[in-house]
């Protein structure tokens, strides 16, 4: 799913500069349906908010000790900063030799170093546009272990535990209004202020579904309207459907609960997607984090140096092709060597406490989804 969400935001992306420069013309429905991919930014939100958040309230729910903070911190760190840092090398290194008005001065990259580009209007949207997201994700990172000793101190219920993410979609929702009707800056706006809602739905999703395995026909149904609802949303902001208001606060909350059901689907049922486990869509989430650092620079490059082909095909297939190649060199020589690294250094994870007495032992896909890792 992270895969096909990165590939839809690098489809988009390719195709607005191909659109702005026919002169942007009337969208016909393809662009239109083409304009929303951006939904997969929501998407890789409530992912993290579901991989990220899912150890901490499984290790309540079961009565055992919460992950390390230190094993966390590590692996989260190994995951996001090499890439990271190495791409930020890369744009600035590529905006700087074709003098692109993305590009920013050397002095600048401490605030990128460290993902604070987006607190500042002199640095907000340049150089690698798309990492603001990844502002985003380090922020709900640090704010995981707090949210951790509020899901020690709730306790081991589980609607106890399902309303603290439940009531974050509604504060989230409440500052995206906030936000709209009172003109909140691109500094704020950008911010985990007002994304709260996908992260917290992924949350939602981990809490309610712990250890649940629903059945194969109610799964499909969670699907079905996981998906509806996610058309129905890009239909509504696409046609620029429904009060004006009510767009106006973009909180896209019918694609993130659509989203959140989706993964709930996929992960509490016998229903597995096997289009999601082709070797083709597998490659394609392991190289999606690389994909998404690198598909902006080269675009500016390609752009910038006059090789940027007419037709919207060709520059995909381009900008897809020297993409996905610095991705796979991003993976093979960053991304999995520091995981690998992070996980020696880590160690194992603390043992599982054994089963109390009187309690019933785990059915075998209870048992699966239970030990499933919960790493992204």
């Amino acid at each position: 799913m992270r895969g096909l969400a990165c590939a839809g935001i690098l489809v988009l992306h390719v195709w607005m500069f191909d659109w702005g420069a026919r002169g942007r013309p009337e969208k016909a429905p393809l662009e239109l349906a083409l304009s929303q991919l951006y939904l997969g930014v929501p998407l890789f939100f409530v992912l993290s908010g579901f991989l990220v958040y899912r150890p901490f309230v499984a290790a309540v729910l079961d009565r055992r000790a919460a992950p390390r903070l230190g094993r966390y911190a590590l692996r989260r760190a190994a995951r996001i900063l090499p890439a990271y840092w190495a791409a930020l090398l890369g744009a600035f290194a590529v905006l700087t030799a074709i003098g692109h008005p993305n590009a920013v001065a050397a002095s600048d990259l401490p605030r990128f170093v460290l993902f604070a580009q987006g607190q500042s209007e002199a640095t907000r949207g340049q150089l690698d546009p798309p990492m603001w997201t990844l502002a985003v994700e380090v922020s709900f990172y640090a704010l995981v272990p707090l949210l951790a000793v509020l899901t020690a101190r709730l306790g081991a219920g589980r609607a106890r535990q399902a309303a603290l993410p439940a009531a974050l979609v509604i504060l989230g929702v409440g500052l995206q209004a906030a936000a709209a009707f009172d003109a909140w800056p691109r500094t704020v706006t950008t911010s985990l202020l007002t994304n709260l809602p996908p992260f917290a739905a992924g949350m939602l999703a981990a809490a309610v579904m712990h250890r649940r395995v629903l059945s194969r026909r109610t799964a499909a149904r969670l699907l079905a309207g996981g998906a509806a609802a996610v058309v129905l949303d890009a239909a509504w902001t696409a046609l620029r459907l429904g009060p004006q208001v009510v767009r106006d606060v973009d909180s896209h909350l019918p694609a993130v609960l659509g989203f959140a059901a989706i993964v709930t689907a996929l992960t509490a049922s016998p229903i597995r997607g096997a289009l999601l486990t082709t070797a083709p869509l597998r490659l394609l989430g392991t190289l999606s984090y690389g994909i998404y650092l690198w598909h902006f620079p080269v675009i500016f490059a390609l752009r910038g140096t006059g090789h940027w082909p007419a037709d919207l095909a060709p520059a995909l297939a381009l900008a897809g092709a020297i993409t996905g190649t610095l991705a796979a060199v991003s993976w093979l020589a960053l991304e999995r060597p520091a995981l690998r690294w992070a996980a020696r250094r880590a160690g194992s994870p603390r043992p599982r406490r054994t089963r109390a007495a009187g309690q019933r032992p785990l059915r075998p896909a209870e048992a699966a989804l239970a030990t499933a890792p919960g790493r992204t």
